[in-house]
């Protein structure tokens, strides 16, 4: 895995001090090459966890699902984020790595 570093100070403006769309877009591409990097690293654990788990029934932990979504809640409070916009994202993710470890599971036999 590409080991660049995750978080730099961004360039873009921030949202407060956008004057233009140009500003909006440059600031939304900025987050967006930072959210790749962070996903496919979670997207690493996800291959770790395929390989560390003993069982297949063991990929889908519904207490563990419900303890990243409370971390997420909790945190996405902290920093203003708003849980209509994040849970949707966090489920939908959360779903698309379960499936993901299956495979990665699966591979394994």
């Amino acid at each position: 895995m590409d080991k660049t570093v995750l978080f730099q100070p961004f360039a873009a403006p921030d949202p407060e001090r956008c004057e233009t769309m140009s500003d909006v877009r440059a600031g939304v591409d900025e987050i967006d090459r930072a959210l790749v990097k962070l996903i496919a690293r979670r997207q690493g654990y996800m291959d770790a966890a395929a390989r560390i788990k003993p069982k297949r029934e063991h990929v889908r932990d519904e207490a563990r699902i419900n303890q990243v979504l409370d971390n997420v809640r909790a945190n996405g409070a902290a920093a203003g984020l708003s849980w209509s916009i994040a849970e949707p994202v966090w489920r939908t993710m959360i779903e698309a790595c379960i499936a993901y470890e299956f495979e990665k599971f699966d591979q394994r036999a």
